[in-house]
């Protein structure tokens, strides 16, 4: 029978490799890439255990690169490791950056992503460019286009599959569908149109100054060769907003100003009720649906709200660091929020499972006094785009040989 002298001994003489799997992988869920990659070359148990259980669990829990979601916009497979790689990158600000389409006169684009291309306005024309998979990350070629430059401005652009609804400054709506090539531009109002969102046939329209607008879209019968109107008016409501975004039934629509703080307001396209969310907001710049029940909300007051529509209530608010307003937001499905704010270019990123904490803040390059809005963003697992007033920057954090810029802990 052993004594106690001799326990200590053996317990003392016990080395990292004769720890169980399951107490080594939650050992190495604590080391970065870099790290795990040192641990990987040390024997083939520390391999296995790597690759196969620390890595998919990293990246099941990745904040910017671990949904699948945003994998359908990303023009690369990446491995999982590759993954969790991008992810620190994110968080600790590496980064390289790629600016495009410079313009001197002021103009605010729209744009879109999907895997293969970016998709963005430039006056009253909408312009397709290839995304490319070497160091300019964009095609600055045109490789389709619908309208022209001097046509009136696109001041608001929905996309879904193949089919793209835009709003105009003189009160016309164009949509297109890139499958069949069918185009439709009709007018709606004298106003500008603010912002516009479609779900199936039932679109939703929003001016400056006059009315929100719910139409029906009825294809055009080509055997009859019928070409009348397109669009059905099924409800008008004598409201303006800033920002809408349709959810099956239900409509979020942020004010641009309310002075009673309830500016993010919920429209019921069955019943027509107008529903006021309790969320004190004098005004919204931009809305998003998180699920089909959460809201989640940029605004004047320098927050960004997750906000649930089945209590009215706030179940979340992170506010900015440097005291600016949330211009617009873009969500990859899981935990990660980017937030275009009012001034330097500047973009946040957010953590929903982390209340109240800026994870990380990108400031692009500034080579002048300007000091623009981010108007739009749009972001994948390893690329950010952000639209500013005088053009187009690309931050791609595929890039472990950048200079990390942490402004987190400012």
């Amino acid at each position: 029978m052993r004594n106690q002298g001799e326990t200590n001994t053996v317990a003392s003489n016990k080395q990292l490799y004769d720890l169980d799997e399951y107490s080594l992988a939650h050992v190495f869920l604590f080391l970065n890439v870099g790290d795990l990659d040192r641990c990987v070359l040390v024997c083939k148990k520390f391999q296995l255990i790597i690759q196969r259980v620390v890595f998919p669990k990293k990246c099941k829990h990745a904040l910017v690169a671990g949904s699948d979601c945003t994998a359908a916009f990303s023009p690369y497979n990446y491995t999982r490791r590759k993954r969790v790689k991008l992810d620190e990158n994110w968080r600790n600000g590496r980064y390289e950056e790629r600016s495009y389409f410079h313009h001197n006169v002021m103009y605010i684009s729209q744009i879109a992503i999907d895997r293969n291309w970016l998709y963005m306005t430039h006056g009253g024309r909408l312009q397709a460019h290839r995304r490319t998979k070497n160091v300019h990350m964009i095609d600055t070629r045109i490789a389709w286009a619908v309208g022209a430059t001097g046509d009136s401005d696109i001041t608001s652009l929905a996309k879904k599959n193949n089919r793209f609804f835009a709003g105009r400054m003189d009160g016309n709506i164009l949509l297109y569908d890139h499958g069949t090539g069918e185009q439709h531009l009709e007018a709606i109002t004298n106003d500008i149109i603010k912002a516009v969102d479609f779900n199936k046939d039932v679109y939703v329209v929003t001016t400056k100054n006059e009315s929100t607008y719910v139409i029906n879209y009825s294809p055009p019968d080509h055997e009859l060769l019928y070409d009348g109107e397109v669009f059905e008016h099924s409800h008008v409501y004598p409201h303006a907003y800033e920002t809408i975004k349709l959810n099956n039934n239900q409509l979020a629509v942020g004010k641009f100003h309310c002075s009673k703080k309830r500016a993010l307001q919920l429209i019921d396209l069955y019943s027509c009720t107008i529903q006021q969310l309790n969320s004190p907001s004098t005004a919204v710049y931009d809305v998003l649906w998180k699920d089909e029940h959460c809201i989640l909300s940029g605004n004047f007051d320098t927050t960004m709200r997750l906000v649930d529509t089945r209590t009215g209530n706030d179940e979340g608010c992170w506010t900015d660091p440097y005291n600016a307003s949330v211009y617009c937001l873009t969500y990859n499905g899981t935990y990660a929020v980017h937030c275009g704010m009012k001034y330097h270019y500047r973009t946040n990123l957010y953590d929903l499972r982390v209340p109240n904490r800026c994870v990380q803040m990108y400031f692009p390059l500034k080579k002048n006094n300007n000091f623009s809005p981010v108007y739009r963003i749009a972001a994948d697992y390893s690329q950010m785009f952000v639209v500013t007033d005088h053009n187009l920057r690309i931050l791609n954090f595929d890039a472990d040989w950048a200079a990390t810029k942490d402004y987190a802990s400012i």
